[in-house]
């Protein structure tokens, strides 16, 4: 049985994880963090430099996956399928969300006990309405997909240091109209 003690060191080392991820990106790729490249472009850069980061922190048994939005199921004859994920009435008149996060560490199996890390991300100058918006997703993705953390990544898109907002199911979400509360040395 997992004890609160080994939950919160996990969570230590995925977030370090990602501060590493970050960090390599941010110092091997600087063309691609500070010329305005697409949000997408520089996510699947941070997948490639968090996968072994996770690897060597929790061993093999986790996946590192960008723009994730799909699940396998089967129905009724084993075949596999494809389906899109929904936040249940989380929109914000209400109606089902439509979602794809940015980044996620998970396992693949649909375990939810195993679902470790969400990431929406942001890119040049953040709105307080697209922080409200991404952590009005992250919430989601913490409360009914049970993720153990999400992170807000925001970034100016220029080279200037990432930074990022840290929540969890048991704290309340951050102010939007605050930028992410830490920067990740470089």
């Amino acid at each position: 049985m997992t004890t609160w003690q080994e939950f919160a060191k996990t969570d230590s080392l995925v977030r370090e994880a990602l501060r590493a991820a970050l960090r390599h990106v941010w110092l091997r790729f600087p063309e691609v963090v500070r010329e305005r490249t697409q949000e997408q472009s520089v996510m699947a850069k941070v997948e490639g430099a968090l996968q072994p980061r996770i690897d060597a922190a929790l061993g093999e048994g986790f996946r590192v996956d960008s723009e994730y939005n799909r699940w396998h199921d089967r129905d009724r004859e084993g075949l596999e399928i494809l389906r899109t994920k929904y936040l249940e009435g989380w929109g914000d008149d209400g109606q089902d969300l439509q979602v794809r996060p940015d980044l996620i560490v998970h396992d693949g199996t649909g375990d939810l006990s195993r679902n470790l890390l969400v990431v929406e991300a942001k890119q040049g100058t953040v709105r307080a309405c697209d922080r409200a918006g991404d952590y009005r997703k992250l919430d989601g993705f913490l409360t009914l997909f049970q993720y153990r953390q999400a992170a807000f990544l925001e970034f100016d898109g220029r080279g200037g240091p990432p930074r990022l907002q840290w929540l969890t199911a048991a704290a309340p979400p951050p102010d939007p109209s605050r930028q992410a509360a830490e920067t990740v040395q470089l």
